[in-house]
């Protein structure tokens, strides 16, 4: 294999696609952002300096040059570090195309955003901007800011809700870490999902800030895929779809303390999609602020699935503000035919108070093959505002409940009366 030394020098005389190239024989070998093998060693960097500044690899902070390969170069360089080692990138506003940050490493890894990174509008192999891989020991902290204009692909977007269907890349998208603790950083305008973690363990999410219009087409703010034991504190997400989705395989996640709206609220799912998707487990939200948003507390999984489960799933502590739909179990989500066979129990709605837009305040909906057990609604005190907000109705709050196919156990004070028996 060539010397990492050469192989930079040849990257500085390349374009985005070659350079991309060479970050992959060093990876040795990531396919279409897949990890496939070991990576051989790079030289450590004579004096071992724990920081190393993009603009030290050409970066340039004006917004119009593309500084890609200064971020990959100083990658390489962080990653060889043997000892913890930090990519700074200053103050400044910085344009990027895709980047990959392939490992293993030698050491753990900090990128530091003081400035601001702005994504290039097309250029991109696989459907991420950012892609941290096959590292272990991460930290991504802030206080800056990943800009993904999104703005100028949103209009070509057409996926809604179909089951395939090709998003725009991801701002920013572990996969295969252990370890990763991201804080104080932004996300603007993501073209598609601001954030994805998947097949990552011990997460912690703490103080970042998520946005786009709620307009924008899938602009998810945190979607998870096979993540365990993950923790989401005290954030800020309002995008155009999920603030926060547990996805497939994820166990033992923590949601707390996080404000949501506008977007399509916090859900479990959607679920169900793939085959054979693994279960979902130990899901929890509470102390969550919700408002405007089109959906509130949702669990949703697609029709004509594998077998799968999804169990222990509790939210509690809520406000809401203007939430449409603010408790839900959707068993029929999406366009594909057939009952779904996603297995779902002992889930619990717990002090939600506010209010709601939606006369219906509690949908449960499951699926007729297997029908939802251990589903408790209790304590939650929603008040009727019409369906814009603004005036209570002239029928004072007292709305209704649907529930098909569950035995949903109700108690404490409600604010509507509650499903038959």
């Amino acid at each position: 294999m060539a010397s990492a030394r050469s192989l930079v020098a040849k990257a500085n005389n390349t374009n985005i696609g070659s350079l991309i190239l060479m970050v992959l024989v060093l990876g040795s070998c990531v396919d279409n952002g897949k990890y496939l093998g070991g990576r051989r060693g790079l030289a450590a960097v004579a004096g071992n300096p724990t920081v190393f500044d993009i603009t030290t690899n050409g970066a340039v902070g004006n917004g119009a040059t593309d500084s890609s390969k200064a971020f990959l170069n100083t990658w390489i360089q962080v990653c060889a570090s043997p000892v913890p080692a930090t990519l700074l990138v200053p103050k400044g506003d910085f344009l990027a195309g895709p980047v990959i940050f392939a490992g293993p490493c030698k050491s753990k890894v900090t990128v530091e955003v003081q400035g601001t990174i702005m994504a290039t509008p097309s250029g991109y192999p696989t459907p991420e901007w950012f892609l941290f891989e096959h590292v272990d020991n991460v930290v991504l902290t802030g206080p800056g800011t990943f800009h993904g204009k999104g703005e100028a692909v949103w209009k070509a977007d057409g996926c809604g809700q179909k089951a395939e269907c090709n998003l725009p890349p991801t701002s920013l998208k572990f996969r295969n870490i252990l370890n990763l603790d991201i804080s104080g950083i932004s996300s603007v305008n993501a073209k598609a999902f601001h954030m994805f973690l998947v097949k990552t363990t011990n997460v912690n999410v703490q103080n970042i800030k998520l946005t786009a219009p709620a307009e924008s087409p899938n602009t998810d703010g945190i979607h998870l895929s096979n993540a365990v034991n993950v923790h989401i504190g005290d954030s800020l997400i309002a995008t155009g779809d999920d603030c926060i989705s547990v996805g497939r395989g994820s166990t033992n996640v923590t949601v707390e303390r996080v404000t949501c709206g506008p977007g399509h609220g916090l859900s479990v799912g959607s679920l169900g999609k793939y085959p054979n998707e693994e279960n979902v487990a130990g899901i929890h939200f509470k102390n969550c602020t919700m408002k405007d948003t089109d959906n509130g507390l949702r669990i949703k999984s697609w029709g004509g699935s594998s077998p799968s489960t999804a169990v222990d799933i509790t939210f509690e502590d809520i406000m809401m503000t203007n939430v449409k739909n603010p408790i839900i179990i959707d068993q029929n989500y999406g366009t594909r035919g057939g009952d779904s066979r996603v297995a779902i129990s002992n889930v619990l709605f717990k002090n939600v108070r506010g209010t709601t837009i939606t006369k219906d305040e509690v949908q449960i909906m499951c699926s007729k093959s297997v029908p939802c057990k251990g589903v408790s609604v209790v304590d939650v005190d929603l008040s009727f505002v019409g369906d814009k907000g603004g005036h209570p109705s002239s029928s004072g709050g007292l709305v209704g409940s649907l529930c098909t196919n569950a035995n949903v156990i109700f108690g404490g004070k409600l604010s509507f009366p509650m499903c038959p028996k």
